[in-house]
């Protein structure tokens, strides 16, 4: 048994759903993932009956919450203190690779997703992905 067994579900969603929410496009696809994410987490860090349509609610009740606190003042904290809830490598290597898997499930990988994940690296000691920016406007249609 591991020194973090104590981890709940709010501690194993926050900064999953941090990273769907930091760019302010909250799209199908990174639902998706956080969902997919969330359960593969809950599943690997043993949380038992953890299912899709769990995660899902946690996101419909504290994703509202969580995009005022993200852009208020104290979003660094926010943040900070969902990251440093992490101390076990194999735990840290598999939020790293959730968080990175949601914020490029869009085929996008915003500025605000960059410097999320480049904290995350920096909090935890890891490598960054070599992941480019998109910094194109999209075009209203015609």
């Amino acid at each position: 048994m591991s020194s973090q067994a104590s981890l709940t579900l709010d501690d194993i969603l926050l900064p999953l759903a941090i990273t769907v929410i930091i760019d302010s496009k909250i799209k199908e696809p990174e639902l998706n993932a956080f969902i997919e994410q969330g359960v593969g987490l809950s599943d690997l860090f043993e949380l038992s009956g953890i299912t899709d349509k769990v995660v899902r609610e946690w996101y419909e009740e504290n994703s509202e919450p969580l995009r005022e606190k993200l852009s208020g003042k104290r979003r660094n904290t926010l943040v900070l203190r969902a990251l440093t809830r992490f101390q076990d490598e194999m735990r840290i290597d598999n939020v790293f690779e959730a968080m990175v898997s949601i914020s490029v499930s869009d085929h996008e990988y915003h500025e605000e997703e960059s410097e999320l994940i480049r904290s995350a690296a920096s909090v935890w000691g890891l490598q960054r992905p070599p992941l480019k920016v998109d910094t194109r406007k999209k075009k209203a249609p015609l």
